[in-house]
C-alpha cells in the first residue's frame, strides 16, 4: 500500500470546524500568575529610573521586576540569540529580555509584572513610573546610512554588516561597459506587520518536583525554541519541553525566540508556578517582529534585442534596533532569487545591513524572496520600455532554457534550479 497518488484524508480539520482546536490561551493551570509588560513609549532614550512601588501594592500582584533585577536573578546567561551571523565581524549588540538601561525602539519591555489575573498585570503594569531621558532616535534607511545619530550609543556606526555575492566581477563589469541598454530603478520594499488570527501566547509550567519545564507556545519552530531557549536560560534543553498546540497563523512571527518565551520558562523554573501571558493586538502591531524594511537598487544590461546581459543588486536592508534569530539573513535570501526565470549571463549582489530605532525585523512570510521576485519583474517591464518591446516579449526573449527541458541547472547567481 502506498499513499503516492491517492488521496489523503486531512486528519486536523474537524477539531479546527468545530471550534475544538485547543490553542495556548484555551489551557489554564490552577494558580498561573499572568505577565504584564511595561514597554518603552519612547524609540531611544536612558533609563534614568524606574518606580514599581504603586504597582507593587495593586491588588493580586505577586512581584514587579525590572531588566537589572533579572539579570541578577540568573534568569538567562546569554542575550537572545541570532542564529544567522552573515559575515565574520557582524556587528550584533546585546539584546536582553528587558532593557538594561537604555531602549531602542518602541515596545522595548522595561519591567514586568506577575499577577493572579492578566486584567490585573496590565492594570499594575500602567502603574510603573518609568523616567526616560530622550534620545535622537534613527527612524529610517536614510538616517541610519548617513551616521550622524547612533541607534545605540556604544556604537560609532549603524552599519552592522556588508555581504556581497559577485561571482564573477570581470564578466559582470564587462557586461554593463558593452551593453546596448540598460536601466535602473529602486523600490522601497516598506515594513510590514504580520497579524495572525491568533496573537501570539506562552504558558510555561515547571514540574511539581522542580527543574523541567513544560513551555506551550504558539510557535512556528517548537525545536529550534527549545534548542536556544536552553542556550539563553542556562537551563538544560533535557529538562525543557516545548509544546506547539493549535497555531492560529504565523505568516514569519512565530518563528522567532522572543522575550516572553524565555521570560516565563525562566520564572516558572525559578519560582516554581506556571507562568503566561498573551499578547494584545496592540503589542503585536509595535513589539514583535516586523517584515521587509528595504531600500533596492537593480539594474539590467542588456544588448540590441533586449536579450540580458547582466543584472546588478544592492540593497540597503532595515535590521531595526536588534538582531533576532535570522534577522541579518533575511535579506540574504532573496539575492539568489534575483534574476529570476531569466537568462543572466553575469550577476552581481550586495547587502549592507543597518540598524535603526524601531521594531526587530525578521521573517516574513517568503521571507526575502518576495522582495527579490518584485524586483527583478518590475524591472524587465522597465527595459521592455527602453527597448521598445512588450512586457509579453521581453521575457520571451529571456526565459531559462528556451522552452526546453533542463536539469541541476545552475545560474550566476549561484541557484540551482534542479528542473524545469
Amino acid at each position: 500500500m502506498t499513499a503516492i497518488g491517492a488521496p489523503l484524508k486531512r486528519r486536523e480539520d474537524p477539531k479546527l470546524l468545530v471550534g475544538e482546536a485547543k490553542y495556548v490561551d484555551d489551557i489554564q493551570v490552577p494558580g498561573q500568575l499572568w505577565m504584564g509588560m511595561v514597554r518603552s513609549p519612547m524609540a531611544h532614550a536612558k533609563i534614568a529610573s524606574i518606580d514599581t512601588s504603586e504597582a507593587e501594592t495593586h491588588e493580586g500582584v505577586h512581584a514587579v521586576y525590572t531588566g537589572p533585577q533579572l539579570q541578577e536573578m540568573g534568569l538567562w546567561i546569554a542575550p537572545l540569540p541570532c542564529a544567522w551571523p552573515v559575515t565574520d565581524d557582524m556587528v550584533n549588540p546585546p539584546h536582553y529580555p528587558l532593557a538594561m538601561d537604555e531602549v531602542h525602539h518602541v515596545g522595548e519591555i522595561v519591567a514586568i509584572v506577575l499577577a493572579n489575573s492578566r486584567y490585573g498585570a496590565v492594570d499594575a503594569a500602567e502603574l510603573v513610573v518609568v523616567d526616560y531621558e530622550p534620545l535622537d532616535a534613527v527612524a529610517s534607511i536614510a538616517t541610519a546610512r548617513d551616521g550622524n545619530t547612533m541607534a545605540h550609543s556604544d556604537l560609532d556606526s549603524n552599519k552592522s554588516f556588508h555581504w556581497p555575492l559577485v561571482p564573477d566581477p570581470d564578466a559582470l563589469e564587462a557586461a554593463f561597459a558593452n551593453a546596448t541598454h540598460s536601466i535602473e530603478a529602486e523600490f522601497v520594499q516598506q515594513r510590514l506587520i504580520p497579524a495572525a488570527m491568533e496573537p501570539r501566547g506562552v504558558l510555561a509550567v515547571p514540574s511539581p518536583m522542580g527543574g523541567d519545564v513544560t513551555l506551550y507556545s504558539a510557535t512556528q519552530v517548537p525545536h529550534i525554541l527549545k534548542v536556544m531557549a536552553a542556550a539563553t536560560t542556562g537551563i538544560p534543553e533535557s529538562k525543557i519541553r516545548v509544546i506547539a498546540p493549535s497555531v492560529g497563523g504565523g505568516f514569519g512571527a512565530k518563528l522567532n525566540i522572543n522575550p516572553d518565551e524565555i521570560l516565563a520558562i525562566s520564572l516558572a523554573n525559578k519560582l516554581g508556578r506556571a507562568v503566561r501571558w498573551t499578547e494584545s493586538r496592540t503589542e503585536a502591531a509595535f513589539s514583535t517582529h516586523q517584515g521587509r524594511g528595504q531600500l533596492q537598487k537593480i539594474e539590467l544590461a542588456a544588448d540590441a534585442d533586449g536579450k540580458l546581459m547582466g543584472c546588478r543588486v544592492h540593497i540597503d536592508a532595515d535590521m531595526g534596533a536588534y538582531m533576532m534569530l535570522i534577522t541579518p539573513g533575511v535579506p540574504l535570501l532573496g539575492s539568489f532569487l534575483y534574476t529570476g526565470v531569466y537568462d543572466v549571463p553575469a550577476f552581481g549582489f550586495t547587502c549592507d545591513g543597518y540598524f535603526t530605532n524601531l521594531t526587530p525585523t525578521d521573517a516574513y512570510r517568503g521571507a526575502g524572496r518576495p522582495e527579490a521576485s518584485y524586483a527583478i519583474e518590475r524591472a524587465m517591464d522597465i527595459l521592455a520600455a527602453e527597448v521598445g518591446l512588450g512586457p509579453d516579449e521581453i521575457r520571451r526573449r529571456n526565459y531559462l532554457g528556451g522552452g526546453d527541458y533542463f536539469e541541476d541547472l545552475e545560474v550566476p547567481s549561484t541557484l540551482v534550479f534542479d528542473s524545469g
